[in-house]
């Protein structure tokens, strides 16, 4: 049972949230849930003070950092970089970070946050899931950006960096954008830059791509895909590409990484995808990684605690 004075259970009607889909009302839910029965917590405020079930309590987080990470690990790691991206220039919402479990900011380091551990793991099921020839990692920053002035003369970054070298010794990298149940940004940024980079022929979009993929389904993923192009024609690489990880079925996911693959010449020279689910399947077969492994797909993956039965 959760501590503290306001006990609602997990699954309580007062904290689903209205607006939310049938399909993001499942994983509230899931994070609820885990909560609840992992966590004993009650639900913590959000805006507005508001319960949410997918939320934790300040107090507690005051007390236990941990709460919405997966090792103590992987919570010096998120904490110390929220520190350095401060120090950096750039931006962080550490409430989000350390209190909204619905979040793909404390997943990705929840997940890359724990690869950084396991080079060979990583290697592995990246290269497994993404059809890449990764032959060894070497080194994953989450929450990434570069100097701006030498790439989109903007913050766009990406939710991580995997940087790697293949079997021949070429070094390269992926971009990652991690998604759970948040959309893409609906922000829509074009600015000369963008134009100059997507009309480059090295890039591999089609003519006048910039018009279709400036639209807010495709443009925060356009944006990432510019800045690994960016990225790849500097001397530092030789090949980059721009990952999206996401739910098998994240319909908004598939639907921006179509978008985007239809404006390219050869999709997979700059974009790839995975779902958690594959990549976890493989990661939970490895020895090193299995603990974790299981502990994240309990947290993030597994609705079948928390499916509505229908009799």
């Amino acid at each position: 049972m959760a501590q503290g004075s306001e006990y609602v259970r997990w699954d309580d009607p007062s904290l689903a949230v209205k607006s939310d889909t049938n399909w993001r009302a499942d994983y509230r839910r899931l994070q609820s849930w885990y909560r609840d029965k992992v966590l004993a917590v009650r639900p913590g405020e959000g805006h507005g003070g508001i319960l949410l079930g997918s939320m934790l309590p300040r107090e507690a987080v005051a007390k236990r950092p941990r709460l919405n990470f997966l090792s103590d690990e992987i919570t010096d790691y998120a904490l110390t970089r929220a520190e350095e991206v401060k120090s950096e220039g750039g931006t962080l919402e550490r409430d989000r970070l350390l209190r909204n479990m619905l979040s793909s900011m404390p997943l990705c380091f929840n997940l890359f946050g724990a690869l950084r551990e396991w080079p060979d793991a990583a290697a592995r099921a990246l290269s497994t899931t993404l059809d890449l020839d990764v032959a060894r990692v070497f080194n994953i920053v989450v929450e990434w950006a570069p100097d701006p002035k030498l790439h989109l003369h903007d913050r766009t970054a990406f939710d991580a960096i995997v940087r790697y070298v293949t079997t021949d010794g070429r070094p390269a990298f992926l971009g990652i954008e991690t998604k759970y149940t948040e959309r893409f940004s609906p922000e829509r940024y074009c600015t000369d830059r963008y134009v100059e980079l997507t009309e480059s022929p090295e890039a591999g979009f089609k003519n006048g791509a910039w018009e279709r993929l400036k639209g807010s389904a495709t443009n925060q993923l356009w944006r990432n895909a510019l800045l690994a192009h960016s990225l790849r024609s500097t001397s530092e690489y030789d090949r980059g590409h721009v990952v999206v990880i996401s739910c098998e079925d994240d319909s908004a996911a598939e639907k921006a990484i179509a978008g985007l693959s239809a404006e390219l010449h050869k999709p997979a020279s700059l974009l790839r995808s995975t779902p958690y689910e594959a990549l976890i399947d493989v990661l939970v077969c490895m020895p090193e990684s299995a603990c974790w492994a299981k502990k994240f797909r309990r947290r993030y993956l597994d609705l079948s605690q928390v499916r509505r039965r229908v009799s």
